[in-house]
């Protein structure tokens, strides 16, 4: 653990810092003047003893009051509007099936839940966007690619089970120089009209080589690469995980990969069923290879969170006419979209006057205005509804105030139900609950998430919130420095774990552009790393994480920077661990290869990007590597063994362009760039018994 430095800062001592043996030794003393008789001071006389009772009860009211200085540090954090980070909500893609011939309709706010658990209430996700569910089931992807020995020919692999099924999915997509790969996605019954397709990314395209993307059709008496274009064309860069709408031709036909596919072999299980296909083609212009990390490609499929919206109205209470008015909503943390122009456009509060109330829905502002205005102000973090002072009495006043009587009301807002406990595995989501209107939707044979849900994230410990509320008044929401730009990427999104801003380099000369950025003069590079659990090594931050930050940072950024937000560069560590196992240990039930799989279980946590590190919460970027603390992290107990020799080394990095360091041999540290973030690489464990 890091010791925390005094140099150059000024403590404030404690209010009384005596000690109980310094009150006790106080009280003794006193003897002499109030009662000369007690001669008496062995622990076991009574006297004694009732002066350590009192010193110890006064030991409690000095550690009361030595809290008063906490209490004026959190007064004054609350004056200044630093409030602990809410929950914020897990999220997952909701899709549905639909019973009968006919397309079904599911509307935004449309909501499905886990099933129940003795003693828990379920989880339940909200939709975010409106849904038409098609009649017919994606259930086949095939990924062609060209024979690497014959670039005229194509062989085809079925990566079903990940792309459109329930495996594990993160598919790197190949695309060699100046040619281009098909992924072809196989629909079981033809519809009419348009299919909605939603390609999700695990990591965002690279900025460099830019491939071309084309939709296209399966039609009688053609092959793939020649199937005619359908709806939009783009670049790499337009495949971003939003759904893409594509209006399937007249002339869709069914074809049979085997049979009518000249030309395209099976890498593997040949296909023989027909399917009316819908092809992804990617072609790679450029002289060096393209790589794309697909996650899933979702169909019938819509954006959820765990962030419910009321069904009714809520009245909060009624005006009495005095300024700075607050009502408080009944559910919070107020849900935050991640629109950083609307990003509380769920909420709607209105002023109604007269019987029946006439409302009229009054204006969210950041700050009320001078003079008259119907506005109001918002803490998400507490609920609070909060009103201005201006009226005929007080017209210097900031915002209008409600008149007496009248009744104040949430019409509608999207609230936080669930934070951590959200992050549901795949296939949890089974149960389809409600329409906005309260009525179950029509027409649904099943719902479920294929994907696992993440980023939900339980309000922020107290502690924490004390830890940063310094950089946060020294920032003053404007990125200058360096840990200026590093910090309001923590602060854009509560999903960011681990931030680092890369300063040009070098100061005079050619940029240096390893791992693909750009540390010219005048760009600031941001790298952003989520925590999306243990279960994932190399955690990669969605698009729209990358946009939320980047559009966040770009509003407090200095106007002659260029800004640039970047996913982690990481680099494998690999390990060689070599473990002593005593004899004695052996012989008393020890199993060899329990104590390897422990090891390398413990390696792996060890070199979590963010749940490992010498201190367990996670490595920073460019944070090097020492054999030393990776000993402290997988030694078995005492009992057990030994570490007999241990060695660490950097691997192949997942980024092209080489390190800016040579390879060394495996030693006791790793020198790491300061853009690389370190993550689990191979690792060698051998376990032996001791002589």
């Amino acid at each position: 653990m890091t010791a925390e430095s005094d140099r150059g800062r000024v403590r404030p001592p404690d209010l009384d810092d005596r000690t109980w043996q310094d009150l006790v030794a106080e009280m003794l003393a006193l003897r002499t003047t109030y009662a000369p008789q007690w001669t008496d001071d062995r622990p076991s006389d009574i006297g004694v003893t009732l002066v350590e009772l009192f010193a110890w009860l006064g030991e409690g009211v000095i550690y009361r009051l030595n809290q008063v200085p906490d209490k004026n540090y959190i007064a004054f954090l609350d004056l200044m509007g630093i409030t602990r980070d809410p929950a914020t909500p897990a999220a997952t893609h909701l899709t549905f099936h639909a019973t009968g011939p006919a397309p079904a309709d599911v509307p935004a706010g449309t909501q499905a839940h886990t099933l129940p658990v003795e003693g828990e209430a379920p989880i339940v996700f909200e939709t975010d966007e409106d849904l038409t569910v098609l009649p017919v089931k994606l259930t086949t992807a095939l990924l062609l690619t060209p024979k690497p020995d014959d670039h005229s020919r194509l062989v085809y692999e079925n990566v079903s089970a990940d792309l459109v099924g329930t495996g594990t999915g993160r598919r790197l997509v190949p695309v060699p120089p100046h040619l281009t790969t098909h992924l072809c996605l196989g629909f079981e019954d033809p519809v009419k009209g348009q299919v909605e397709l939603r390609p999700r990314l695990f990591r965002t395209a690279p900025d460099t080589p830019v491939g071309t993307v084309t939709w296209a059709a399966s039609v009688s008496g053609t092959q793939p690469g020649g199937w005619p274009a359908i709806g939009p064309s783009g670049t790499t860069k337009d495949l971003h995980d939003k759904r893409v709408s594509l209006p399937v031709p007249a002339q869709w036909a069914a074809q049979n990969p085997q049979a009518d596919w000249n030309g395209v072999g099976a890498a593997a299980e040949p296909f023989d069923a027909p399917r009316f296909w819908v092809g992804l083609q990617i072609a790679n212009p450029a002289d060096a290879p393209l790589e794309i990390g697909l996650d899933r490609v979702l169909f019938n499929s819509a954006l959820a969170h765990t962030a419910l919206t009321i069904h009714s109205p809520e009245t909060l209470g009624e005006s009495d006419g005095t300024p700075f008015q607050v009502f408080e909503l009944r559910h919070r943390p107020v849900y935050r979209r991640p629109d950083p122009e609307a990003p509380y456009a769920d909420l709607e509060v209105q002023v109604g006057q007269g019987t029946p109330p006439a409302w009229e829905t009054w204006q969210l502002v950041p700050e009320l205005q001078p003079g008259p205005g119907k506005a109001y102000r918002l803490n998400p973090v507490t609920g609070e509804i909060s009103f201005g002072s201006h009226d005929d009495r007080n017209t210097a006043g900031y915002g209008s105030i409600p008149a007496t009587g009248a009744l104040i009301r949430a019409r509608t807002y999207r609230h936080v139900a669930s934070g951590a406990s959200g992050n549901v595995s795949a296939g949890q989501v089974t149960v389809a609950g409600t329409k906005p209107d309260g009525t179950v939707p029509a027409g649904l044979d099943s719902v479920t998430n294929l994907l696992a849900a993440h980023d939900g994230i339980d309000e922020e410990p107290t502690e924490d919130t004390l830890r940063r509320a310094p950089e946060r008044l020294k920032i003053q929401d404007r990125a200058i420095t360096a840990d200026d730009f590093a910090h309001l990427a923590r602060e854009a999104s509560s999903d960011v774990r681990i931030s680092r801003c890369l300063t040009p380099y070098p100061p005079h000369g050619d940029p240096w552009t390893f791992g693909g950025i750009d540390r010219a003069p005048g760009n600031v590079s941001v790298i952003v790393v989520p925590d999306q659990g243990s279960q994932v090594a190399q955690p990669e931050p969605p698009p729209e994480l990358l946009d939320a930050v980047r559009a966040y940072l770009d509003a407090r950024r200095d106007l002659t920077v260029r800004l640039f937000v970047h996913r982690p560069r990481y680099l494998p560590i690999v390990t060689e661990v070599s473990v002593q196992v005593w004899r004695e240990a052996v012989h008393a039930g020890v199993d060899l290869t329990q104590v390897h799989d422990d090891v390398e279980r413990k390696i792996g946590a060890f070199l979590h990007p963010t749940r490992g590190g010498p201190d367990g919460r996670g490595w920073q970027v460019g944070q090097p590597v020492f054999s030393s603390d990776l000993f402290r992290a997988v030694m078995p107990p005492e009992t057990v063994g030994y570490i007999g020799q241990i060695s660490v080394a950097p691997g192949t990095p997942d980024y092209p362009g080489g390190r800016p360091f040579p390879q060394p041999a495996p030693g006791a540290s790793v020198q790491v760039a300061d853009y690389e973030l370190v993550c689990a690489g191979p690792a060698t464990v051998t376990v032996d018994q001791t002589l």
